[in-house]
């Protein structure tokens, strides 16, 4: 009912009058308001404006001018109210008066004033959700199963000052409304403050902040530097060492170039730009209170790269890291390919100790590459499919764990959660989840354990340069080409397509039979594979290495052991803490070439490879099983469907000789 409610509100000034995304969920915005209004003054004086019969509503006999006058008048009488949420442009009432017409129509079988404010502000989101996954607004948002992942990892309490520096849309400070008020509708002692340097998504804020319930005077809009400008200037919106709690996505894909703004936090000075992510990473330390805690969203750099050490020192020396939750790659696509994280910390107070950290690598967080959801086979108690996210299970273990001393690793669903020491061999101050990362440890175990020869992969193999640019060098030619795309996570099976060379506009990396690929690029995939021996060779994608087996070094390693022990958790562990880059994270070809290789005889490896083609075959057959049995599935209930159809028809009454209604009903 609610996306019904919000379609069919947005859809009336689409009709009517057209105009833009923006227009119409503005438009919609203040009508929503105006009701809720309208229904508090008919219920008595509210906010200073007397008490009268209910006005926003159809009448006998009116026409669209009439509803449309008598509900101007009520926004008129309702937005002086609140000149601060309703000035300038906000303050213009829609002129589609058959749209206004329409949506009072719709409206009026709705108790807005009396339903709750969760229910109010659900509906609102759904606006929300029809307007900005639709247009190129989605930066300002963040998935809703983070914001509520995030809000269940700090717990928000009535009590509390709750704060988000760079609010967009206000979903955190909703969120962390919903939460603290779970169970009762008295808002007790909690406090919301947002700011927002766009004019417009305030405005969003300040209107969700009325749909829930909240005071809309919260959200204040800071333009410029927005919450990066210098304390003082700050004041009356933001206050140092004033919250309990922030919760946070500030914007991390851009530099702030603001002199002043620079000057003013320890990370700028000296600078002429930096990346706003780590700017408002101290930014928001210094507006907690000692014992207050932040959950910010941060792209991977702010705590791995060695320029961003800085950020990180101040952290360390001003607070206590509780968690830090490494999102996968598609959480914000396709709107941004930034690697992110969430990091939790805690205002450090009197006497307090850095201890033991949770983290986690997660795998699903309910999201497509392109944006869509991603569901799974499982249905809720409504009949709805669940997302596929591992996050519920992430904060399960994060509730287990927290406030013990217990050391936690475990797996599911290619998701990793692990407690870790940050002083454990770190001198860069990392704190990424992957330097960490217990396939790390594993890979290191692993190599020390073993007593036959170990080397340096780069003494085996030539890493081999050759390239071309097949858009000169070829034109409108077929070439052969292996792309990123055309090589399957994890099973080293490739497809190479003739494509014409015009088609590649950089330069690539040539191949030849029995060369080993390997992408540098999201070593998580595992996408490393053997060209076989009987192959033409080509042209494959520069972010695939070309490993060639040096044969004037009479390299004891075959290829094909090559190719799958690369793609085994002994590599990746070698490399998981070396992956750097923000949008297209790789690891280096001198990474590649340090990695430490076991090589044992030529006979032993020939072996090893035999046993892992017969594994490899058992997997392929097993899924072809699975696949026929789905077949099968599908087979039978299209089966039992027919057979239904043919009982119904054997036992079916002739039309003519069915007894009228009214004889059945005697």
């Amino acid at each position: 009912m609610l996306k019904l409610i919000a379609q069919q509100m947005s859809k009336a000034f689409r009709d009517s009058g057209g105009g833009g995304l923006m227009e119409r969920f503005e438009a919609v915005s203040k009508l929503l308001f105006t009701k809720i209004i309208d229904q508090k003054r008919a219920e008595g004086a509210w906010n200073g404006l007397a008490a009268r019969p209910i006005e926003m509503i159809w009448r006998a006999g009116d026409t669209e001018r009439a509803v449309y006058e008598r509900t101007r008048a009520v926004w008129r009488e309702a937005t002086n109210s609140f000149p601060t949420v309703f000035a300038g442009d906000r303050a213009e009432f829609p002129e589609d008066v058959s749209a206004v017409a329409k949506v009072v129509e719709i409206l009026g079988h709705f108790d807005l004033a009396g339903m709750p404010s969760d229910v109010k502000g659900a509906v609102y989101e759904e606006l929300l959700r029809n307007t900005f996954e639709k247009n190129e607004n989605q930066q300002y948002f963040t998935p809703r199963q983070v914001v509520d992942f995030m809000v269940e990892l700090v717990q928000p309490r009535p009590d509390e000052y709750i704060c988000d520096p760079a609010c967009g849309s206000g979903g955190f400070l909703v969120g962390a409304l919903s939460h603290a008020l779970i169970g009762s509708r008295d808002p007790g002692h909690l406090r919301l403050a947002g700011a927002e340097v766009d004019d417009r998504m305030a405005w969003i804020a300040r209107i969700n902040m009325l749909m829930h319930g909240a005071d809309p005077a919260s959200i204040r809009t800071i333009p410029g530097a927005g919450s990066l400008a210098p304390l003082d200037k700050l004041r009356g919106s933001l206050e140092e060492a004033e919250y309990s709690l922030i919760l946070t996505n500030p914007p991390f894909g851009s530099d702030m170039t603001d002199r002043d703004a620079l000057r003013s936090l320890s990370t700028g000075q000296g600078r002429t730009s930096r990346r706003r992510g780590v700017l408002f990473l101290e930014r928001c330390l210094s507006l907690l209170k000692p014992g207050g805690r932040l959950g910010i969203i941060l792209d991977d750099s702010v705590l791995n790269l060695p320029s961003n050490r800085d950020v990180r020192d101040i952290v360390a020396a001003e607070a206590i890291v509780e968690a830090v939750i490494s999102l996968p790659d598609v959480t914000f696509m396709p709107y941004s390919t930034a690697k992110s994280s969430i990091l939790l910390l805690r205002r450090k107070g009197a006497g307090d100790v850095q201890g033991a950290v949770f983290m986690a690598d997660v795998e699903n967080v309910g999201n497509r590459p392109n944006g869509d959801p991603l569901y799974s086979d499982e249905y809720d108690e409504r009949g709805e499919r669940k997302l596929k996210t591992d996050l519920p299970k992430v904060f399960e273990a994060y509730r287990r764990w927290s406030g013990t001393d217990e050391r936690l690793e475990e797996s599911f669903a290619g998701t990793t959660v692990f407690t870790t020491s940050l002083a454990t061999e770190n001198a860069d101050g990392r704190m990424d989840v992957f330097y960490f990362h217990p396939a790390r440890r594993h890979a290191q175990r692993l190599l020390e354990s073993l007593t036959g020869t170990v080397t340096r992969l780069g003494d085996l193999v030539s890493i081999v340069s050759t390239s071309v640019n097949p858009s000169q060098e070829y034109g409108d030619e077929s070439i052969r080409w292996i792309g990123l795309g055309d090589i399957e996570s994890g099973t080293g099976r490739f497809e190479a397509k003739d494509i014409a060379g015009d088609r590649v506009r950089s330069n690539a990396h040539v191949f030849q039979p029995d060369d080993v690929l390997y992408s540098r690029l999201r070593p998580k995939l595992r996408k490393s594979v053997l060209i076989p021996q009987d192959d033409e060779g080509g042209v494959c994608s520069a972010e695939l290495l070309v490993l060639r087996t040096a044969a004037a070094k009479k390299s004891n390693l075959l290829s094909p052991y090559l190719a799958y022990l690369l793609r085994s958790d002994l590599t990746y562990g070698q490399l998981i803490y070396q992956v750097t880059g923000v949008g297209r994270p790789r690891v280096s070809a001198q990474a590649i070439r340090d990695l430490q290789v076991p090589v044992p005889s030529i006979e032993e490896q020939a072996r090893l490879v035999e046993a892992l083609h017969k594994a490899d075959a058992s997997a392929m057959s097993m899924r072809r099983e699975a696949s026929e049995l789905l077949d099968q599935a599908q087979a039978t209930m299209e089966q039992a469907y027919e057979d239904v159809l043919r009982q119904l028809q054997a036992t079916a009454v002739p039309v003519g000789s069915m007894p009228m209604p009214q004889e059945r009903l005697r």
